[in-house]
């Protein structure tokens, strides 16, 4: 760990594509923590031979975002329970306004200090990065724009909520990732 930050919780937001796993392991190799996203405990539940992972398996593979009661669920047992004295960088979460509400409220009442970074890039360049990584279905041009409409729809409302208490920086995503680290780091250095 080469730097030290006040945030105890560093979140990632954005669209598909956007660098946010890029960054998160940036931050974690010189500020040390925990990841969590959300995204990864899909994929993993999708994975499980139960109803409840065919269920995540179906939502994943659509493009569209679990159900507000698991994401909420999973964020607070995270900064509650699991990761409770951990630095956690978050990546794919409070992406429905009602769970942004809630993150920020847990922040509050256990005086947890966080910021929020937003990497922002147009949806055109969703497509061609997508293209590029295909991952899996998700990055099928069918899912891509079905993720970006429940971007539009939900995650660009919780990304004005964040930006009205003041825990919102707005990036450039179409910048170098070693661009972006640089912003990143000399926020959270401070």
């Amino acid at each position: 760990m080469q730097y030290e930050t006040k945030y105890q919780s560093i979140v990632l937001m954005g669209k598909i594509c956007s660098g946010k796993g890029t960054q998160a392991h940036y931050i974690l190799e010189n500020f040390g923590g925990t990841l969590y996203s959300n995204g990864n405990k899909v994929r993993e539940t999708a994975a499980q031979p139960t109803v409840f992972g065919q269920k995540m398996k179906e939502m994943y593979e659509s493009g569209r975002l679990i159900p507000e009661w698991i994401a909420s669920y999973w964020m607070t047992h995270a900064l509650v329970s699991q990761y409770e004295k951990d630095r956690v960088i978050f990546e794919a979460v409070a992406k429905k306004p009602d769970e942004a509400e809630l993150f920020h409220e847990i922040h509050e009442w256990v005086n947890r200090p966080y910021i929020v970074f937003n990497l922002d890039i147009s949806d055109e360049q969703v497509h061609e990065r997508s293209e590029k990584r295909a991952r899996d279905i998700v990055d099928s041009p069918k899912s891509v724009d079905k993720r970006l409409e429940e971007y539009r729809t939900y995650t660009a409302k919780s990304i004005e909520f964040f930006r009205s208490q003041g825990t919102l920086i707005d990036i450039d995503g179409t910048q170098s990732p070693e661009v972006v680290r640089e912003h990143i780091f000399n926020v959270l250095k401070g």
